[in-house]
């Protein structure tokens, strides 16, 4: 089966199938379907196993006082090369959470579209007797909000299942290794406008975190060279080796893999209208997969940046300062001037006057030399060689 070059990498869809059933059936009882669950969850201090039907369910404790309560965890299916999604379902709800398109896989290097990663989930479920999540009807909501009508959600919803959590996802390539580390370097200094970054060495930037009061994610976008990924996740020296012999991992390295990744969260879905399965389809995901990376994948870079990166930290703002055209005996003690000056002549910078911008000799020439050596890169949409294949899918 063909990989798609936009594909889901995870997801989280819950469904209230007794709801569903009552809107299909007016006036008849839904008559449950088994539970999947895989332990309670305590709100108390004690920690103890209980027995009930012959399940034994670990009682784990929070500590958070003398109040108890109990929360059934999902339980979870586990598959062969370390895989596994959450499933859930307490004989009337259903849910699963994970990259059930990975499951049974050694890799996930490219994965599934919309409608086949659906179908998975379903397979999922049909697997231990659950029902498949359906987008039910779509009917008219009794009440829709001032905020809703503002941010121009839809007054139509749908009675099936509903998304928690979509990752929509792309893999691209910078030409090396070597190159794709320069991209990490240049995506840590760039910005998205009301959203926070998170920068993790020269493997990972993220843009977007959960929100601080219920810690749901509203909207991220994930930038990661996908080689180094790949080991971090194989657990031990022997999965590791067997990860670098790998004809995945060396295209990643060999290419400069990079995965560029839309995480949206329920409160971002709903205003987008893709809150219900009903409403997505995978031309939809295209189009806001593209929305939400042009700012960082269409940007152009910042060489002066890159050309203080591996600079002492002391010296980066002092060469900044002098390319953007400022004096640096203004800015600096005169004993501090000379220190730097005297630096920076080992990396190619005169600094003994202002920079001119306006096109007259200075150290101009010798800065676009320097600029126009540094490594050239942009990163280009990567589809899945012949010889990579996807699973065929079974059926539900």
């Amino acid at each position: 089966m063909n990989a798609d070059e936009i594909f889901i990498d995870w997801l989280d869809l819950r469904q209230d199938h007794a709801y569903t059933h009552a809107m299909r059936q007016a006036g008849t009882v839904y008559a449950g379907h088994p539970e999947f669950i895989g332990g309670v969850r305590a709100t108390g201090k004690e920690v103890e196993a209980v027995t009930e039907d012959g399940k034994v369910y670990y009682l784990l404790s929070s500590n958070t006082g003398d109040k108890c309560g109990f929360k059934t965890l999902p339980g979870r299916r586990e598959g062969s090369h370390a895989t596994s999604v959450l499933l859930h379902s307490d004989g009337r709800n259903v849910r699963i959470s994970g990259n059930v398109g990975r499951l049974d896989r050694p890799d996930n290097l490219w994965n599934y579209a919309w409608n086949d990663t659906l179908h998975l989930a379903n397979v999922e479920c049909r697997a231990h007797g659950l029902p498949a999540f359906s987008h039910g009807e779509n009917v008219l909501r009794e009440t829709i909000s001032e905020d809703d009508r503002r941010k121009g959600v839809s007054p139509w919803k749908w009675t099936g299942a509903v998304v928690n959590e979509l990752h929509v996802t792309r893999n691209w390539y910078a030409g090396s290794d070597a190159l794709a580390v320069e991209i990490m370097r240049d995506m840590q200094g760039r910005r998205l406008a009301r959203v926070s970054k998170s920068a993790f060495g020269n493997e990972s930037v993220s843009f977007g975190m959960p929100n601080k009061k219920g810690q749901r994610l509203h909207r991220g976008v994930v930038c990661y060279r996908k080689g180094p990924e790949m080991l971090a996740h194989a657990k031990g020296d022997d999965a590791k080796a067997a990860v670098k012999q790998s004809q995945e991992y060396q295209m990643a390295m060999d290419l400069g893999l990079v995965r560029v990744e839309v995480k949206c969260g329920a409160l971002y879905l709903r205003g987008k209208n893709l809150r219900y399965t009903g409403d997505i389809t995978m031309a939809k995901l295209i189009a806001l997969y593209n929305a939400e990376t042009a700012p960082l994948l269409l940007a152009r870079s910042d060489n002066s940046v890159r050309l203080v990166a591996d600079m002492p930290r002391q010296l980066r703002m002092s060469a900044l300062s002098w390319i953007d055209g400022r004096d640096l005996r203004c800015l600096l003690s005169e004993r501090t001037w000379k220190r730097h000056r005297k630096a920076l002549l080992e990396y190619g910078l005169d600094v003994s006057e202002p920079r001119r911008l306006d096109g007259r000799p200075n150290a101009e020439e010798a800065l676009q030399r320097m600029l126009d050596a540094l490594p050239q890169h942009s990163l280009k949409p990567l589809a899945a060689p012949e010889w990579y294949g996807l699973p065929e899918l079974r059926a539900a």
